[in-house]
C-alpha cells in the first residue's frame, strides 16, 4: 500500500465532496433549497453519514461561505498582488482595484456571493470561525485605509473598514439583484467607484474618530 493510500482521511475526503457538491448545489438552487437526502445521493453516501462530516446542514453551509470567502482573497491576491504600503495616492488606487474586482467577483459568481452574506446561521463554533475568516478577508481594507487615515486608532479603522465594506456591498447586492431597475456591469463599476471615491475623500479632510 503506497503512502497516499495510507495518508487518506475518509472523512477528510467526505468533507471535501459534501462541500463541493453543497456549492454546486447553492450555485444552482439558493441554500434555502438545499437538502441533506439530496446531498446525499449526490455524494453516494447514507444521510446519517453527513452528520459524522459536518454537525448539522447549517456547518456545511458555513463552510461553503468560507469557501467563496477564499476564492474571492485568492483571486483579490491574484489579480492585485499582495498590498504594498505607499503613499495616500497609492493607497486610493488600491481601493478603487479592490472595489472594481469585488464587483466582477460577485458578477461572475452571484448566487454563491450573495448566498454567502444572506444566510443566516445560528451561534455556533462554525460560526465563529467563518467571522474570523469575514475578518480576515476585511484586513485587505483596513491596510490601505491605515495609509489613508493615519490618526484613527485601530478600533475606529476596523469599524469603518466594516462601513466602507458594507456600502459598496449594499449597491452591489441591490444592482445585480435588480433591485433598483435595470443596471449594466458598466453602470455598476461607475457607482461603486464614485460613491467610495468621494467617501474616502471626505474621510481624508475630516474624521472625528468614534469614542
Amino acid at each position: 500500500m503506497d503512502n497516499a493510500a495510507l495518508d487518506r482521511d475518509p472523512r477528510q475526503e467526505l468533507r471535501e465532496a459534501l462541500v463541493a457538491a453543497a456549492t454546486r448545489f447553492i450555485a444552482e438552487n439558493g441554500y434555502a433549497a438545499l437538502r441533506a437526502r439530496d446531498l446525499a445521493a449526490e455524494v453516494g453516501c447514507a444521510v446519517g453519514s453527513i452528520y459524522n462530516a459536518f454537525p448539522d446542514i447549517d456547518a456545511l453551509i458555513l463552510a461553503v461561505k468560507a469557501r467563496t470567502l477564499d476564492r474571492l482573497e485568492s483571486e483579490l491576491i491574484s489579480r492585485l498582488g499582495p498590498f504594498s504600503a505607499g503613499g495616500p495616492e497609492e493607497a486610493l488606487a488600491r481601493f478603487l482595484s479592490l472595489t472594481h474586482e469585488y464587483v466582477d467577483f460577485a458578477d461572475r459568481n452571484w448566487r454563491l456571493w450573495s448566498q454567502a452574506f444572506e444566510h443566516a446561521a445560528k451561534p455556533s463554533p462554525a460560526l465563529d470561525a467563518y467571522m474570523l475568516r469575514l475578518d480576515a478577508i476585511l484586513t485587505n481594507i483596513e491596510q490601505p485605509l491605515a495609509v489613508l487615515l493615519p490618526s484613527i486608532s485601530p478600533a475606529e479603522r476596523r469599524l469603518l473598514a466594516r462601513a466602507l465594506f458594507g456600502s459598496v456591498h449594499g449597491v452591489v447586492s441591490l444592482g445585480l439583484g435588480g433591485k433598483l431597475g435595470a443596471t449594466t456591469l458598466e453602470q455598476l463599476h461607475w457607482q461603486t467607484q464614485s460613491l467610495l471615491a468621494a467617501t474616502l475623500d471626505g474621510l481624508r479632510r475630516g474624521v472625528s474618530g468614534y469614542r
